[in-house]
């Protein structure tokens, strides 16, 4: 097992991929802190990790909020001493960024602020808090691994709005994390798929109207996380690796 003795934390881990990348890990070895807002999602996985042979824990927070942020990191050095894994996918999308009678995206002049700040909080305002509180325990250890979940849509030009500036801001934070954690022996890198098939996004597609798109499946999505982990280089940050293809 290439990741035994590892700690890792994973957030959005309830469902989709946040779940598969959490079995994923697992079966690699590692003991596994599954973090997101609803704690019977989150027992599900743990459950499913342990069926597996796996060791995992269930902690609920509120990822927007920098005190349960720091919370969840406490609880997790408490419980093993360090960490040496995070993974940043807790995220997501409303279907309210697409006009439900025109099945078109909202445009950038048709945004309201607390909707633009909304998706931003959520998806780019996530992944800074947690390495903005994980770091510092990795520079103490002299090691670790960020991956981070971005999106297609943050890799190509596209109508999503705040969606996408958030996903591309995710790609900007990788690297500017990689640049400035590589000396403390951390590496931070990042993961853009395409449209995947999970619970959240599958309610997305019915609501615009779209329930017969081509998805993935987040299985691959773990796949490419657990390369990160394991088996890519060891100079190897600051990359994205794209699951998808503009052809």
């Amino acid at each position: 097992m290439k990741l035994e003795g590892k700690t890792a934390i994973v957030t959005g881990a309830g469902k989709g991929i946040g779940r598969e990348t959490a079995l994923a890990i697992a079966a690699e070895g590692a003991a596994v802190v599954c973090v997101a807002r609803t704690q019977s999602d989150l027992d599900a996985t743990v459950q499913m990790i342990k069926e597996n042979g796996g060791k995992g824990i269930a902690l609920a927070r509120d990822l927007t909020d920098a005190g349960q942020v720091q919370s969840m990191v406490d609880a997790v050095t408490a419980q093993y001493g360090k960490i040496d894994i995070l993974v940043n996918n807790a995220g997501g999308y409303p279907s309210e960024i697409y006009d439900k009678v025109s099945k078109q995206a909202i445009k950038i002049w048709e945004w309201s602020e607390a909707q633009w700040d909304q998706i931003i909080k959520t998806n780019l305002k996530i992944p800074f808090l947690c390495i903005n509180k994980v770091v510092p325990v990795m520079i103490k250890q002299g090691n670790g691994d960020i991956v981070s979940i971005s999106s297609r849509m943050g890799r190509i030009a596209s109508q999503m709005g705040a969606y996408a500036v958030a996903k591309g801001g995710i790609i900007t934070l990788t690297k500017t994390t990689a640049i400035q954690t590589q000396e403390y022996g951390i590496r931070a890198n990042a993961v853009a798929p395409g449209i995947v098939d999970t619970p959240g996004q599958r309610v997305y597609n019915h609501n615009v109207g779209q329930d017969d798109v081509k998805m993935g499946n987040a299985g691959s999505v773990a796949k490419a996380v657990l390369y990160l982990l394991c088996d890519a280089p060891e100079v190897m940050t600051g990359q994205v690796l794209d699951l998808f293809t503009t052809v």
